[in-house]
């Protein structure tokens, strides 16, 4: 199976002639202007959509839909490096965006794809712009209020520029949705429930957060969207390693592989209980809430994985981001206070049912611990990144 996703096709660019402007799109006609545009014009539809949620700006269409065409390759080059140029001299902060050159019925046309979510936003363009229905206007105080707030919060989010609905495995989405769905979900209807988790967006381009749940390589998009994990001879570090292994591809398997590799790699001491084996080593569930909230949680802007090294006493596992906002180390430990960096890959590992609870936190962590008669875990906050420690001595040790 296929997904069949109308942005790339004659199919949808026909639709979206048929329906006219709206939020998402805007057309500009160049053929009355000798294939010229005032770049005012556009970087005021660019920064507008930008503001807003994205869209498409379609060149060499008129108001009616009617495409009227670029003119001959030489001209549609030039529109293309203008546009290009505008989005960086024009635009404040510079913004990039994808042109494309689509054919329609004989006439070339330039496809403006404006990101969903820009980490620069707000964008002016002489002033601030906001969509508004098929209109762009000026951005009220409270709305550029509002998109200073959001700013940054949101990456997972952004689409990710290059992606296409092809680069995502149609087996882990099936999977996804046998698990997460109470009914089946048609094959036809995949697309638009990715739409709706925010897994795609509406061009058809994969999210931040659709490529990291169901990338076919993940990491070819987000080069450090992956665990590196080591086991230590002994108590300190040390570049001796007794098992090491690089843990790749979606989060799920992510997720599987490094809490398999952990409990791998600790000691697990049992007793028998009248005629029940009872497991005195580290609690499975909090090893994999651990390994959960490293992946739900971490930054996936910077250069850096998330590491975990395994000692003769220890289970370091870090993760690259600073605490969020207000947040403080505190909080964390008392909890009933939550933030997410990553909104949705948050509530799509919660629908895909990886762990008992998605809010099972650290006071949770501490008591699950306790009842076996381990230390607390130690955390902190070091060089923008944050560390878990699970100690594998006991207590009263």
């Amino acid at each position: 199976m296929r997904f069949t996703v109308a942005p790339k096709t004659d199919e949808m660019l026909e639709q979206l002639l048929r329906l006219g402007e709206d939020s998402l799109t805007e057309f500009k006609s160049v053929v009355q202007k000798g294939f010229k545009f005032d770049a005012e014009d556009i970087a005021k539809a660019i920064v507008a959509m930008a503001n807003t949620k994205g869209g498409l700006v379609l060149i060499g269409v008129e108001d009616d839909g009617t495409v009227s065409g670029t003119g001959d390759r030489k001209q549609t080059d030039t529109l293309m490096m203008q546009v290009s140029q505008l989005c960086q001299d024009r635009i404040e902060p510079p913004l990039i965006c994808t042109t494309q050159k689509r054919e329609y019925q004989g006439q070339t046309l330039l496809q403006v794809e404006v990101p969903a979510f820009s980490p620069s936003r707000p964008h002016r363009a002489g002033k601030y712009y906001v969509r508004d229905g098929n209109l762009s206007r000026e951005a009220k105080r409270e709305e550029l209020v509002r998109m200073l707030q959001s700013t940054d919060a949101y990456f997972d989010e952004q689409e990710m520029t290059g992606a296409t609905v092809e680069d995502l495995d149609t087996e882990a989405v099936r999977a996804f949705f046998t698990t997460a769905s109470p009914r089946q979900v048609p094959e036809q209807n995949i697309v638009p429930h990715l739409t709706a988790l925010k897994c795609l967006e509406r061009t058809g381009v994969p999210t931040v957060a659709g490529i990291l749940m169901f990338g076919r390589e993940p990491t070819r998009w987000l080069l450090d969207a992956r665990i590196s994990a080591v086991r230590v001879q002994g108590t300190t570090v040390s570049s001796k390693f007794l098992d090491r292994k690089e843990m790749e591809g979606r989060l799920l398997d992510q997720i599987d592989q490094a809490s398999a590799f952990i409990q791998r790699n600790i000691a697990a001491p049992s007793h028998v209980q009248g005629m029940v084996r009872v497991e005195d080593g580290l609690p499975v569930e909090v090893i994999r809430e651990a390994v959960l909230n490293a992946v739900t949680h971490r930054d996936y802007r910077p250069a850096s994985q998330i590491r975990i090294s395994i000692f003769d006493d220890r289970v370091e596992i870090t993760n690259p981001g600073d605490l969020l906002n207000h947040l403080t180390l505190e909080n964390i430990r008392q909890g009933g206070i939550s933030q997410k960096r990553n909104p949705i890959l948050a509530s799509l590992l919660a629908k895909a049912q990886r762990r008992e609870n998605l809010g099972f936190g650290v006071p949770d962590m501490v008591q699950a611990l306790r009842e076996k008669g381990f230390k607390e875990p130690t955390i902190e906050i070091m060089a923008g990144h944050f560390k878990l420690v699970l100690w594998t001595t006991r207590a009263t040790a």
